[in-house]
C-alpha cells in the first residue's frame, strides 16, 4: 500500500506546468545515453495562489519508487527549512542564533569539504537539534557518473561524518538538483531518503541579496507542506531569514521540524 505521502505525490502529476525540468530522454554523457534515462534539474514553477507547485508524472514516479519526496505533509500550513552548504562565508552562526531563537529545526545538507573544516559548526549543528544530511564528497554532476562513481561520491561523504560525529545521516540532496532514476536508487540503496523542494530563490552568489525583496518573494510562493531551500553564502541572508518567518508566521504558517520529513 502506498503511504498517504507517496499518493500525494502521484496525486500532484495532472498538470505539467513545470518549465524547469529536462524531461526528455537526455543524453548529456555516456553513461545517461547508455541507460536511456531522463535527467532532471529539478526546479519549479512557482504558483502564488498558496497552491503545491506540480511535477510530471515521470518525476513523481521516480521519486516514490526510490524514496525520495518534494514536499511535506500538505494537510497542514506547514513549511521546512533547508539549506545546502558546500563551504563555510562566514554567514551560518548568525543563521544559527535565529534559528534557535524561533526554536525552528532544519536540515543542513553539507559536502566533504564543510565536514572537514567546520568540525565545530557542525557539532553545533547537531547541538541545537538540526539533522545533517549528504550533498555528497566532491559535488559532482552525479548522472554524469557511472554507478560505480556515484555510489563513491554519496558513500565517500557518510565515511567522512561518521569518523567525526555518532548521529545518523538519513537525508540526501544531489548537487545542483541534478538526478536521474540511478542517482535517486544509488541514494535509497544506501539507506538514505532524497530530500527535494519546492521552493527556492537565486542566493548563493557572494554579493548579498536583498533581505526585503527576497523574503517576499519566498513569502509569496509559499503553500501547505512547502520545502525551502536556502545557502548561506552572503550577509544578506541572516536578515532575510528573520523577515521571511516573520512573513510566514504573518500568513498563518508554522515553521515545522524539518528532521521529521
Amino acid at each position: 500500500m502506498l503511504s498517504p505521502l507517496v499518493a500525494a505525490i502521484k496525486s500532484l502529476t495532472a498538470m505539467p506546468t513545470i518549465s524547469a525540468f529536462a524531461s526528455a530522454n537526455v543524453a548529456c554523457t555516456d553513461f545517461a545515453a547508455a541507460a536511456n534515462e531522463h535527467i532532471i534539474n529539478w526546479g519549479l514553477k512557482p504558483n502564488t495562489n498558496q497552491q503545491t507547485p506540480q511535477i510530471p508524472d515521470f518525476a513523481a514516479t521516480m521519486l516514490a519508487e526510490n524514496n525520495g519526496i518534494y514536499i511535506g505533509d500538505t494537510s497542514q500550513k506547514n513549511v521546512y527549512l533547508t539549506f545546502d552548504l558546500g563551504y563555510e562565508a562566514g554567514y551560518t552562526p548568525a543563521v544559527l542564533d535565529i534559528l534557535k531563537k524561533h526554536n525552528i529545526k532544519a536540515i543542513f545538507f553539507l559536502c566533504g569539504h564543510y565536514i572537514k573544516k567546520e568540525d565545530a559548526l557542525v557539532q553545533r549543528m547537531l547541538d541545537d537539534g538540526h539533522t545533517i544530511g549528504n550533498h555528497t564528497n566532491l559535488h559532482k554532476d552525479l548522472p554524469a557518473l557511472s554507478d560505480e562513481e556515484i555510489s563513491k561520491d554519496i558513500s565517500e561523504f557518510t565515511q567522512l561524518y561518521k569518523e567525526k560525529f555518532t548521529a545518523p545521516v538519513v537525508y540526501f540532496r544531489p548537487p545542483k538538483g541534478r538526478l536521474s532514476a540511478r542517482v535517486l536508487h544509488e541514494a535509497d540503496k544506501q539507506g538514505l531518503k532524497t530530500v527535494m523542494w519546492t521552493s527556492a530563490i537565486v542566493d548563493w552568489g557572494k554579493a548579498a541579496i536583498d533581505a526585503e525583496a527576497s523574503a517576499q518573494k519566498l513569502a509569496s510562493r509559499t503553500h501547505p507542506g512547502n520545502i525551502i531551500l536556502l545557502h548561506i553564502s552572503n550577509s544578506g541572508t541572516p536578515p532575510m531569514l528573520e523577515l521571511l518567518i516573520q512573513k510566514l508566521t504573518e500568513k498563518g504558517y508554522s515553521l515545522a521540524d524539518a528532521t521529521s520529513l
